[in-house]
């Protein structure tokens, strides 16, 4: 029975565990997962360092308003990413591109998701920043 016990906890401990780690990276509840936004910016800053890369560009609102928004890819490490071709010169600040993906959900708030889906951002004039491919 003592055998029995342990080798149960050893099957549930690990995945009790993880959750925390799961819900670390969550994008549930932050960005709109029905709805698909376009926007054409400036690119202010791209940060190719961990845990996770980070870009910034420049772009109107609705309301036609120079916002700066956070596009984000979601919970890739530098590996996840460079996997599909991106690098540290990757985006330049002053370029415009075209990024693709889920607004945030919050009034107020000025980022997208550009998780999955082959929302690969666009340079100015069409072509990919990057080939793509899997980020695992």
């Amino acid at each position: 029975m003592k055998k029995l016990i342990i080798g149960l906890l050893a099957l549930v401990l690990p995945t009790v565990l993880a959750l925390p780690i799961m819900a670390h990276h969550s994008t549930r509840g932050i960005y709109h997962e029905d709805v698909t936004v376009e926007l054409t910016g400036t690119v202010k800053e791209w940060a190719f360092v961990n845990p996770h890369p980070y870009l910034t560009i420049t772009a109107e609102d609705k309301n036609g308003v120079a916002r700066d928004w956070d596009a984000s890819y979601g919970g890739a490490a530098v590996v996840h990413l460079q996997r599909q071709g991106y690098t540290a010169d990757t985006f330049t600040p002053g370029e415009i591109i075209t990024v693709h993906g889920n607004p945030a959900r919050k009034e107020g708030v000025y980022g997208i998701l550009m998780e999955g889906g082959g929302n690969i951002p666009t340079r100015e004039d069409g072509t990919p920043v990057v080939e793509g491919g899997s980020m695992f």
